[in-house]
């Protein structure tokens, strides 16, 4: 009896050892700022705050969350601004703001920047093979305005190892994006205002907005599913077939990419990185 109550005690504890290291999510998705509370204080919980303004961090932020700017992830290449920074040189970085594959990451930032800042970092996040993030819907206005705590001090987070497990599948190249606009068999949609759109962009691209896919006024959230949807397909966008997203630099690309890819769940959408920095470097074809 002895030995069945210890082998029993022993197998409760390591299934509950097993449920306890399970990821908060599982993959990328909008977390709401009720999620986010109730889990505040799970210890393999990282939150980042991705605004552009340092400032805006110093003077107030979620508690726990570490600062991270979103030019941190890139660099010149050859004189081209705004380049990804390589895997390994990726990796060192979340490693060193405490982030390793057991954490589930919260990403935040402003509806001023239509969360871009925030869907670049989960976008590059999951590139390195981490799935386990959260892109905070109403970002750090909605939290502001439901009263929740604000806090000036750092976290003390220790630095761990991330090791890249790279997912070059969600990235596109300008060969990609070339061969795209000749077979017309993807489309290519671009983030940017309209005014930028026609000052000019790729051929057969077409303009959605990245601001479009949200809704209200001082705090700014997804719009549903349903109207999305009905979004996309007066824009003229065949959900049915693959996508190809770019803006400036790719960073609010990646905004349209994680709307289309994980509030609506189509799984063949890629973000042209380089975007129109990297097309115009290149001398190729405008309209």
């Amino acid at each position: 009896m002895l030995k069945r109550w210890t082998v029993m005690g022993f197998m409760t504890l390591f299934l509950a050892t097993v449920a306890s290291a399970q990821p908060l999510l599982t993959k990328p998705t909008l977390v709401t700022t009720e999620w986010l509370a109730r889990h505040w204080d799970n210890p393999d919980l990282r939150i980042i705050d991705a605004r552009p303004n340092l400032r805006d961090y110093l003077d107030g932020h979620i508690p726990k969350a570490i600062y991270l700017n979103t030019e941190t992830l890139r660099i010149s290449l050859g004189g081209v601004p705004a380049r990804l920074l390589p895997p390994e040189r990726l990796a060192s970085i979340f490693g060193s703001i405490g982030i390793g594959h057991r954490h589930t990451v919260v990403v935040y930032s402003s509806g001023q920047d239509a969360f871009a800042h925030a869907t670049y970092i989960a976008f590059v996040l999951e590139f390195l093979g981490h799935r386990a993030v959260g892109v905070l819907d109403g970002g750090f206005e909605k939290w502001q305005a439901e009263g929740r705590p604000i806090e000036k001090e750092f976290p003390q987070v220790a630095p761990t190892k991330f090791v890249p497990r790279v997912d070059r599948r969600l990235r596109a190249d300008w060969l990609l994006v070339q061969k795209s606009v000749q077979s017309q068999e993807v489309q290519v949609l671009d983030a940017r205002s309209p005014k930028a759109f026609a000052e000019g962009h790729i051929p057969m691209a077409l303009n959605v907005f990245l601001r479009d896919n949200l809704q209200g006024q001082e705090v700014l959230t997804w719009k549903s599913q349903d109207e999305l949807v009905q979004w996309f397909q007066a824009s003229g966008v065949d959900l049915r077939k693959p996508i190809v997203t770019y803006c400036t630099s790719g960073r609010e690309a990646s905004q349209l990419w994680f709307t289309l890819r994980h509030v609506l769940g189509l799984q063949n959408v890629v973000v042209y990185d380089g975007s129109w920095i990297d097309w115009s470097a290149r001398k190729l074809p405008k309209q």
